[in-house]
């Protein structure tokens, strides 16, 4: 380059090195002004978001994190079993699988619920509807095994399965009652199954659900194990639990009965080893219908009904015990009528002299009215709290209620004459057994249960401590009682409760139902009802049959109910390896075809109940009564005794009045057939010899038959028949001459 050139760089070099430094436009330097600003801006709103996401709201976003990838699920413990005595499941819980579904994920729903239609054998409707709820849904809880195979073949990643237990009654509708049932969720809602159910349920585990951005689930893990309940071991006999359902239900055909109830219970213990109630259900198949939620209640328990004549062993021996009746008294049973006050109450048939046995032999309303007065008010209501009546027997069970007893100041005039016989009282079936047994066991009120103990998983039994008994009855009192209630079924209104080779001991009863909404009787609707144990030398079980509003021919509990006793009580105590307490003979008797009803009657419609339609519970207004029982030369006519004072007669006892009151008695009376049935030979020529009656005697054994019929008149110089035989008894089905009817 020219010496020129390099003059010209220097020069405009030099001139560049001269120019100012803030020569830029005005222009420029806001623009970089704001790039600057703007990217501080940018930054702080950046770190301002970091600070709000990592340190302000750290916890919240965690949270949703897990929510979204992990899930906590429940592990369902394994539900306790329920045990008979000999360790036989009568409730279990079986694995099953239970089919759910994730339908946020399902693309096509209808064409899904159309094919899990047919694979789970549910309407494709009611799949559809599921799965367009959103998020996870159970398609069916408690699959069958056919069910989960047909499914599992589909390979659909959408569907969810979840092992759990099913609850299962492998005898189904055995014990139903007893033992209840459970909701799908395992939660008990009847019998022992909701009375212990947190004992049950156990404890519930815990587990973790792993899904990924999809909601796939790719893993599980248990955080908290499950514990299982315990088993209930129960009194309960399947054997003889199976026996008494059967007869029950074999009993409700015949009789067209609307329900009814059987206990078995052991007198010493008080262990309940059968308890059967009618109508039944199927806990496996429950519907929840309004008929099945009706069919879970136990009548044995839950049922109060007045006893009627068998309630008059209470009142027998309350009297027999405070030594106001002996077995040699003669009570007058007045031809069968007895005011009390101005009501007139009626025997089945016109007794006239009784011996205090015999009162509860032909079941005698008048008789045991006769006793009762000789207790008193104070007394009778004691002896009623003192057998248990009133207060819940806290044998474990649900829906157990107390029934009814009013304090004497309630009282009405009649009402110690109305409970004598089992009226103006409520109790249940159990309470029933618990009377008997004390009469079993040599005295003794027992607590009745039927939870012997409970068994935690993998340990021993931890019982339940027996309640002590309480001494109602001395064991004289007890023993004499036994020999009369045997009486009743050898000779009296229990005739068809006998079992060959065993001595049985019991009462028959026949009562009007009540309506428990109005608390007034029901016309046309009865009770029938018989209570006894067996073998009376060595009591091994009490019984009670209740059958309740009988539409057959017949509704006496004599003749309905304590067939069903015999029946059972026969089995049962050769289910339990009993031996026969007396000889069999060489052929066993059949009951005759002509066997009158009159014999077995323990109940009169229309005399001893409360009219229908009137209160059960009189009012208070009517006052006590406080006249104790008169003598036959106190005895007022029946029109003093309805009014002695012009203030009703309340409390006063008299003879049965005629029908009018008003009606006089003729000077000379014609013979009258007195009621012989029953009667030995001896008794039947004694008793006739008695009243000038000439008798021409058929067969040996005891008079079943008589004619002309009691209460009838007979002629002049008429000879009263009487036909003798062996007393009735109530064949098995495979036996001689057993009949469908039992008589």
């Amino acid at each position: 380059m020219s010496k020129t050139g390099r003059r010209k760089q220097r020069s405009a070099r030099a001139h560049e090195r001269a120019l100012p430094r803030n020569s830029l436009s005005k222009h420029g330097r806001v623009r970089i002004r704001a790039v600057v600003l703007g990217a501080i801006f940018w930054g702080l709103l950046v770190v301002s978001r970091l600070l709000q996401l990592q340190v302000l709201q750290a916890d919240d976003l965690s949270e949703k994190a897990v929510r979204q990838q992990q899930a906590t699920v429940d592990i369902p413990a394994r539900r306790g079993a329920i045990l008979d005595r000999h360790g036989r499941e009568l409730a279990l819980s079986t694995p099953a699988e239970s089919i759910g579904i994730f339908s946020d994920e399902v693309v096509d729903p209808k064409a899904l619920a159309a094919t899990l239609s047919e694979a789970l054998n549910m309407p494709q409707s009611v799949l559809d509807e599921r799965m367009t709820r959103g998020g996870f849904q159970w398609l069916k809880r408690f699959a069958t095994l056919a069910d989960e195979e047909r499914v599992r073949a589909l390979d659909l990643e959408t569907l969810h399965f979840e092992k759990e237990s099913k609850r299962f009654y492998p005898y189904g509708t055995v014990a139903a009652h007893v033992l209840g049932t459970v909701g799908i969720d395992h939660q008990g809602q009847a019998g022992l199954e909701q009375r212990f159910d947190s004992e049950l349920q156990g404890d519930h585990g815990q587990g973790l659900l792993q899904y990924d951005a999809r909601q796939r689930r790719y893993g599980r893990q248990v955080i908290a194990p499950a514990v299982a309940g315990s088993d209930l071991v129960l009194d309960l006999d399947l054997d003889l639990q199976s026996l008494a359902d059967m007869e029950l239900a074999n009993a409700v055909e015949k009789t067209q009965s609307r329900a009814g109830t059987i206990v078995l219970m052991k007198p010493d213990s008080g262990e309940v080893v059968a308890m059967s109630s009618w109508p039944w259900f199927d806990p496996n198949n429950l519907t929840r219908s309004e008929q099945d939620l009706e069919n879970l209640r136990n009548f044995a328990v839950s049922y109060m009904i007045e006893p009627g004549s068998t309630f008059k062993v209470l009142t027998a021996a309350a009297a027999l015990e405070e030594g106001l009746v002996t077995t040699a008294d003669v009570l007058d049973c007045e031809l069968g009528g007895i005011w009390i006050g101005s009501r007139r109450i009626r025997d089945h048939n016109p007794f006239g002299l009784l011996t205090m046995p015999e009162v509860l032999m032909k079941s005698s309303n008048v008789g045991i009215i006769k006793i009762g007065s000789r207790l008193g008010e104070q007394r009778l209501h004691s002896y009623i709290k003192r057998f248990g009546f009133g207060a819940a027997t806290g044998v474990g069970l649900p829906g157990e209620v107390a029934g009814l007893v009013r304090p004497p100041h309630q009282w009405s005039a009649s009402s110690f004459a109305s409970l004598s016989m089992g009226q103006e009282i409520g109790v249940t079936a159990l309470q029933m057994a618990r009377l008997f047994a004390v009469v079993a066991n040599g005295g003794t009120l027992v607590s009745p249960r039927i939870v012997r103990a409970l068994r935690p998983n993998g340990g021993s039994e931890i019982e339940f401590e027996a309640k002590p008994g309480v001494r109602v009855l001395s064991p004289d009192t007890a023993a004499t009682m036994q020999a009369i209630l045997e009486q009743v079924v050898e000779s009296g209104t229990g005739r068809f409760a006998q079992i060959q080779g065993y001595r049985v001991a019991g009462k028959t009863g026949t009562a009007q139902m009540i309506n428990t909404v109005s608390r007034s009787y029901v016309d046309g609707a009865y009770l029938a009802s018989f209570c006894g144990f067996a073998p009376v030398n060595d009591p091994a079980l009490v019984g009670v049959v209740m059958l309740y509003d009988p539409r057959g021919e017949f509704y006496y509990g004599g003749r309905i109910a304590a067939p069903v006793f015999s029946s059972v009580m026969r089995q049962a105590l050769r289910q339990l390896d009993l031996p026969p307490s007396k000889g069999l003979p060489q052929y066993p008797p059949a009951v005759p075809t002509d066997f009158p009803d009159r014999m077995l009657a323990d109940f009169v419609e229309g005399s001893a109940a409360v009219p229908v339609g009137q209160q059960l519970l009189a009012a208070v207004a009517d006052g006590p009564a406080s006249t104790p029982l008169q003598t036959e030369s106190e005895m007022a006519s029946p029109q003093e005794a309805a009014h002695p004072d012009g203030s009703g007669g309340r409390g006063q006892l008299a003879r049965e009045a005629p029908d009018p009151p008003a009606e006089t008695v003729p000077e000379m009376l014609p013979v009258v057939v007195p009621d012989l049935l029953g009667l030995t030979m001896r008794e039947a020529f004694s008793l006739a010899t008695s009243l000038g009656i000439k008798v021409a005697p058929n067969g040996s054994g005891v008079a079943y038959k008589q004619s002309p019929e009691p209460n009838e008149v007979l002629a002049q110089d008429q000879v009263l028949q009487l036909y003798f035989g062996l007393a009735p008894v109530a064949p098995s089905a495979t036996e001689p001459g057993a009949k469908a009817d039992g008589g």
